[in-house]
């Protein structure tokens, strides 16, 4: 039987891509969207559409309750000044670790965070405010602090919207300068690569464009 990835932000540039991969794998996803009607692939019999929002815990412990894998691809909504990420990753944590077969949990991070680039953590405070930037920081410290819950907190250098290569690079050790762009679609390989390699659990992974 295939594995179910309950995907948070699965109708997002990221969560697209990685949906559509996860469903070429041969994984089933439920994917967890605030409106349902809106969700492109909702007549796909290998997806159930989940309607919720991630800042409400009993939603996310019901979307949570019986899957495999836990894969976020949120982020905060852009130019709005509505931080919701730490909110979400607190709900997401606690609701997997509340469950009888704790699933694995795939987060999605960002490069600057962690000591990981004192350069890139300057120049994203410049350009998303130092609001948004710290609550990232916020919703990765949820993850990495979980005492129970197996998770790889994932993160990607600057993120494009162009074509992926099929592949990336992982930043072993934290670096000044910023690093290769990264497409959104070759993240989303990464994400699927995680789904069965747990080499890089209770880690925070740095990737880049290869």
């Amino acid at each position: 039987m295939s594995k179910t990835v309950l995907v948070f932000g699965a109708n997002g540039n990221l969560g697209s891509h990685f949906v559509k991969q996860a469903l070429d794998a041969g994984y089933r996803i439920r994917a967890f969207v605030r409106t349902p009607e809106k969700y492109y692939l909702s007549d796909n019999v290998n997806i159930e559409v989940f309607k919720g929002d991630a800042t409400n815990y009993d939603d996310v412990e019901k979307a949570v309750s019986g899957v495999d894998i836990v894969v976020s691809c949120l982020g905060n909504p852009p130019k709005k000044k509505i931080y919701i990420m730490d909110k979400a990753y607190e709900n997401i944590m606690l609701a997997a670790s509340d469950q009888p077969n704790t699933p694995r949990c795939l987060m999605i991070s960002s490069i600057g965070i962690g000591g990981s680039s004192w350069f890139v953590k300057f120049l994203l405070q410049q350009i998303g405010g130092k609001e948004g930037f710290a609550d990232f920081e916020k919703a990765e410290k949820r993850v990495l602090e979980a005492k129970d819950v197996p998770f790889v907190a994932i993160r990607p250098a600057g993120l494009t919207n162009k074509q992926g290569k099929g592949k990336y690079r992982i930043i072993e050790k934290p670096t000044v300068f910023f690093p290769k762009f990264i497409s959104r679609s070759d993240v989303a390989k990464f994400f699927v690569h995680c789904l069965n390699d747990t080499s890089f659990d209770r880690r925070a992974v740095m990737i880049e464009g290869a």
